[in-house]
């Protein structure tokens, strides 16, 4: 495939330039339509290209950013002449193939493909001069959480920041400027009262309360949904577009139910959502926060202000006794505050504060990686007490599997002097463009949590839960039943074995066990007589306190009865919202269109590690809010126009595969019992098989990921 740039011809047009063959199209015109239900959200994202040259364009790429998860989900290509070519999911090579022979043949084709988790390209090629294609595609992202627990957050990205290092692929030339043709239209529904809509990006927006025009409500009650439209539509982005979405009941424990209504999948889907309120006891004793700040080039501007607030409001939420911290700085390289973590007194907040206030970002490159293992080394050995690392990047680096890599050897191999002592890592995304994929990945790797912080965003409330979730115990042992499976995260050993036959669900294929290089770092034993805590406490306030030869093709069995995402829990934290998905493979009959056989309700119950305490939830069943009906064709007048087929089509299910799929990219999985030994000490089996799991997950419910890609071929 060609590589291609970016050529700006004029200051009102962006053009994606063919460097081999000198061929243009223009990007002229882009439509974006969400619609958010509870704390997700569905996009139609639909971009209009012109072949402005006076030859055919072979290929041209255009590459943009998306949050880290999001799933893809739908693919199509309209033609000139307005024939539909829908995409199809297929092996990632082979998906390229097909484009690459259907180019070769003079056809029209489009390739949709994954570069990283928060990064999508699309390449179109074969159009005539002065023709115009259409590309549709629709994903669905969860929302993040804002400054207060009945928030959450939806971020549509102007763009992907410039990233350093090498990329995934020769394909990925940025191609959004800030004049564009552009239109957002959002229908917010929520089972709550709304009771605000804000735009803290600050672009000019039009609110209206109610339901909008051409929408067949679901019931009555108005103050239930919300329309937003995006009014300045003279041009594109210049920064990310930030909509905060405040209603009742939004922290509120739930767990919503879908039953796939193919006959040929005998599925449910079910999302488990809760923002823990339990008192946790502060980690007694001593404990060591380091703090790793990018100082790299593209930290310049504001973004090299953020970190500074952010430092230090870090900096002084930290507990005055028992506490011992440093300050690593990098970029090309990295260095030390301090040669030793010191401990936390006057005089050495005030040493910290005046270096952080003269912070500049003059360090040249962003070696996230490098930085990350001179933080772990620089640990005591063996570890003694609890450490928190905790991150400040805009994430502008592609090798981000190294930095996983790096943090996943510090938590299983470092040795431990103390029960009670682990590591965990926490990011803080910086500014416009952070990469969701670098600060989630290190995140879920170092079994901590993310936040981002933006220009003209209140921080003090993000960076104090950082703190709070990193002096907070882990609760460990996790389990979560469904339907009365439970599946046990609280693998001893990295070994974890799925429940077989329960009553009420069809026993596995197979037997599974877990296999994974994630060490559970603090295990307690729950002692006799006490009393579970509540996990959802309505009174509390959180705001208190070399390898072997080639392995043979892996046999790839039907799924187990459950396949549970993320399949280990070992981040849960007060305040924080945190979201599990399960797939349960159930016989039709069991489960009829009205879900009269639903649970009442799922449980999930775990172990404070310091204290042995029970912690448990149940959490009541109800089945998926039922979106608006859908209304055909709404167009952005100037630009592309997009049908809002995705009200009607599976929600749950996708959200919960591409929660597996994430798993096995980051190499959490349960494998059959047959291969479990044999894939612990070969990579390659190991890897052989994650692939056919993703792509088996990608074909079956239409996503892109790793290994998968749409293609579509007229």
């Amino acid at each position: 495939m060609a590589r291609t740039s970016i050529l700006s011809r004029s200051t009102h047009n962006c053009y994606l330039y063919d460097a081999t063959t000198g061929d243009e199209l223009l990007l002229d015109g882009c439509c974006t339509n969400v619609l958010i239900v509870d704390i997700h959200a569905s996009v139609t994202l639909s971009q209009r290209f012109t072949n402005t040259s006076s030859t055919a364009v072979s290929s041209a790429v255009y590459t943009f950013g998306l949050m880290s998860g999001s799933a893809v989900c739908e693919f199509e290509m309209i033609k000139p002449d307005g024939t539909r070519v829908e995409g199809v999911v297929k092996e990632r090579e082979e998906a390229s193939r097909e484009y690459e022979q259907a180019i070769k043949a003079g056809k029209t084709a489009s390739l949709g493909q994954q570069e990283t988790t928060d990064v999508f390209s699309i390449a179109v090629g074969n159009i005539l001069p002065s023709e115009t294609v259409e590309i549709h595609l629709r994903y669905l992202q969860l929302l993040m959480d804002d400054e207060k627990k009945d928030q959450v957050k939806f971020i549509f990205p102007r763009t992907y920041a410039q990233r350093y290092g090498q990329a995934p692929t020769d394909n990925s030339s940025n191609a959004t400027t800030a004049h564009q043709p552009f239109k957002m239209n959002v229908i917010v529904q929520q089972s709550g009262v709304i009771k605000s809509i804000s735009c803290p990006s600050a672009h000019p927006i039009q609110l209206e309360l109610g339901f909008p025009d051409g929408f067949e409500p679901p019931s009555e009650d108005r103050s239930h949904f919300a329309s937003v439209t995006l009014t300045d539509t003279s041009g594109f982005l210049t920064q990310d577009v930030t909509l905060v979405v405040s209603a009742t009941d939004l922290d509120s424990p739930r767990c919503f139910m879908e039953r796939h209504p193919s006959l040929n999948h005998e599925t449910i889907a079910m999302a488990l959502t809760f923002v823990p309120r339990f008192t946790l006891p502060d980690i007694k004793g001593e404990m060591e926060y380091v703090f790793v700040v990018d100082r790299s080039g593209s930290m310049r501007g504001e973004r090299i202000r953020l970190v500074r607030e952010a430092l230090v409001v870090l900096l002084r939420g930290l507990p005055t006794s028992g506490t011992t911290f440093n300050i690593i700085s990098f970029g090309t390289n990295a260095t030390k505050l301090w040669d030793t973590s010191r401990q936390y007194s006057q005089t050495t907040l005030e040493e910290a504060t005046n270096h952080v206030d003269v912070m500049q970002a003059d360090y040249g490159g962003t070696e996230i990686a490098s930085a990350l293992s001179l933080a772990y080394s620089s640990l005591p050995k063996p570890l003694g007490r609890p450490v928190a690392v905790i991150l400040l990047t805009d994430g502008s680096a592609w090798d981000v599997s190294t930095c996983v890599s790096h943090t996943q050897t510090a938590l299983s191999t470092l040795p431990h002097s103390a029960p009670d002592s682990f590591i965990r890592v926490f990011t803080v995304g910086i500014g416009d463009g952070a990469s969701s994929d670098t600060c989630d990945s290190i995140a879920r790797a170092g079994n901590g949590m993310a936040v981002y912080v933006k220009q003209g965003e209140a921080i003090a409330g993000k960076c104090a839960r950082v703190v709070r979730a990193a002096r907070s115990p882990q609760v460990v042992n996790i389990v979560v039943s469904w339907m009365g499976h439970g599946v046990d995260s609280g693998a001893e050993d990295g070994i974890l074995a799925q429940d077989g036959d329960q009553e009420g669900i069809e026993g596995n294929d197979d037997d599974f066990e877990m296999v994974t290089n994630i060490r559970n770092e603090a295990e307690s034993d729950v002692p006799a007589n006490v009393a579970p805590l509540s996990l959802f406490n309505i009174d509390d306030d959180d705001q208190q306190a070399t390898g072997p030869p080639p392995a043979p093709d892996p046999r790839l069995p039907p799924p187990p009865t459950i396949q549970q995402a993320p399949l280990l829990l070992t981040n849960i934290f007060p305040g924080t919202r945190t979201q599990v998905y399960a797939v349960i493979r159930t016989p039709q009959s069991e489960i009829d269109s009205e879900g009269e056989r639903l649970p009442k309700s799922v449980k999930i119950r775990g172990v404070v590690s310091t204290t042995g305490t029970p912690v448990e939830l149940d959490v009541p069943v109800s089945r998926l809010l039922r979106p608006l009906k859908s209304v055909d064709n709404l167009d952005s007048g100037d630009g592309a126009s997009s049908s809002l087929h995705h009200f009607e089509q599976l929600f749950l299910h996708i959200l919960a595969a591409k929660a597996l799929i994430t798993d096995r990219q980051d190499g959490k999985h349960a494998f059959p019992t047959s291969i479990a030994d044999e894939i612990q000490t070969n990579d390659e089996l190991r890897e052989a098989y994650l692939k056919k799991e993703i792509v088996r997950l990608g074909t079956t419910y239409g996503l892109t990921s790793k290994h998968t890609s749409f293609v579509a071929v007229d």
